[in-house]
């Protein structure tokens, strides 16, 4: 009789032992993807719902876009956000990775059609990088770019009202996609300046974004300004231009190469501002607040002489926070035309109402030089704009103008100069939503 109870005290042991196991497996908050079939080669869109903070981002995927209805209502997978999410896709449409800005957290989903997604992966980026307000761009299908600027005013410690220049310190890591971990050999803190004396001037990089890599270098587009102590917010727009470059993937050496030929910033917003071309030179968008947007050349470390001015080609003031290359010297811009009445988009933080001018879309031709303004909707906003696809010689791109509720995918030929492109399936929005990429 003993013997029979220590057996059954066995069995139970054993049997508490695969629950608990069982349970454990399943709230390890990474699913088998093998659960649900992996799905390729479909159209991704991701829709914004609310401009401000917080605001939530969803994302479904469609076979066809080029007839039908897409709907966000009662649909979409909706991503981890507390601001609106960045997201990023593998080249073959199975994988997605989404950035939960001002939280350092990453995570890595396979598609299984339609509105399914299984959340296989998150990591929290900002442990060993030491900060939540990390951007993240996908630099290959195997591994993206994790990067932040801290930027601050420094002081004659002997008078605190003579500025000597800005403290500028990087932080870079390289994710590693296949096991979503960063690479060994990550820059927690380090420090740059800039050429010559140009800190000392009050010149300064606030904000890096949009790498590429070329060679055995990363090229990040910067924002910059410089510090002047007679204006209110203590600092105006520069006269130039800059680029960081380092070393790649030791990620060692920043340098800062400048352009006076041209003022602004390039690392754009949501949108890319640099491609890699054919022949490994990087295309780089310089755009200005006030009315001006060039597209520059960097090779081998260095700028061209070369410059593409899209408001001196379409002759009016226009400012952009990226663009799209679609090959062969071709390129997609949304640009927001100054010379428009402005429409409302949102609040601010304060309750304030928000305008825009109206958004439009151009087809650049870097190869001779010539622009073609595209017939799209009025009244559209694309300050949030995140991607668009090229597929088999077409440019997709989804667009509705923001009092309608309602828009359609707009499918151009990349080899034609018509600037009517085709109406694809109608797509619906509501108050304060939009659609704001299709992979």
């Amino acid at each position: 009789m003993q013997k029979i109870q220590i057996k059954l005290s066995f069995a139970i042991v054993a049997a508490l032992v695969f629950v608990v196991a069982a349970f454990t497996a399943c709230d390890n908050n990474t699913p088998d993807p093998n659960l649900q079939s992996t799905v390729y080669g479909d159209f991704q869109l991701i829709f914004s719902n609310g401009s401000g903070n917080p605001s939530g981002t969803l994302v479904q995927g469609v076979k066809d876009v080029s007839k039908g209805e897409i709907n966000f209502v009662g649909r979409g997978f909706e991503m981890t956000s507390s601001r609106v999410a960045r997201v990023f896709i593998s080249d073959d449409g199975s994988t997605l990775y989404s950035l939960n800005y001002t939280q350092g957290t990453v995570d890595k989903l396979i598609y299984n059609g339609g509105q399914n997604y299984t959340k296989i992966k998150t990591i929290d980026a900002s442990i060993p990088l030491g900060t939540k307000y990390l951007r993240l761009t996908k630099l290959t299908d195997k591994e993206a770019s994790l990067h932040y600027i801290d930027a601050t005013a420094q002081f004659d410690p002997t008078d605190n009202t003579k500025y000597l220049k800005h403290k500028m310190v990087l932080t870079l890591g390289l994710l590693n996609l296949d096991n979503m971990e960063i690479k060994d050999g990550f820059q927690k803190e380090l420090e740059f300046d800039l050429p010559g004396d140009l800190g000392t001037q009050g010149y300064y990089i606030y904000r890096i974004d949009a790498p590429v890599i070329s060679g055995n270098k990363l090229y990040y587009g910067t924002a910059v300004r410089k510090y002047d102590p007679t204006v209110a917010r203590k600092y105006v727009d520069t006269d130039r231009a800059f680029t960081l470059v380092i070393d790649y993937p030791s990620l060692t050496n920043p340098i800062v190469i400048e352009n006076t030929s041209v003022k602004g910033s390039s690392h754009g917003y949501r949108t890319p501002t640099q491609h890699r071309n054919e022949a490994g030179e990087i295309l780089q968008m310089i755009s200005l607040a006030t009315g001006e947007v060039s597209i520059l050349k960097i090779v081998n470390g260095q700028y061209t002489s070369y410059k593409y001015s899209l408001n001196e080609l379409l002759g009016k003031k226009v400012t952009s926070n990226g663009w799209f290359y679609a090959g062969n010297g071709i390129g997609y811009i949304p640009y927001q035309d100054l010379t428009t009445e402005k429409i409302q988009i949102g609040v601010n933080p304060q309750g304030e109402p928000t305008y825009s001018g109206w958004w439009k879309i151009a087809r650049m031709n870097f190869n001779n030089n010539t622009v073609v303004d595209l017939e799209v909707p009025d009244g559209l906003w694309l300050e949030q704009y995140q991607a668009s696809t090229i597929r088999n010689g077409k440019f997709y791109i989804a667009l509705s103008p923001e009092a309608t509720g309602q828009g359609n995918i707009y499918i151009f030929d990349v080899n034609s100069t018509n600037p009517k492109g085709s109406i694809g399936a109608t797509i619906k929005t509501g108050a304060d939503q939009r659609y704001i990429g299709i992979y």
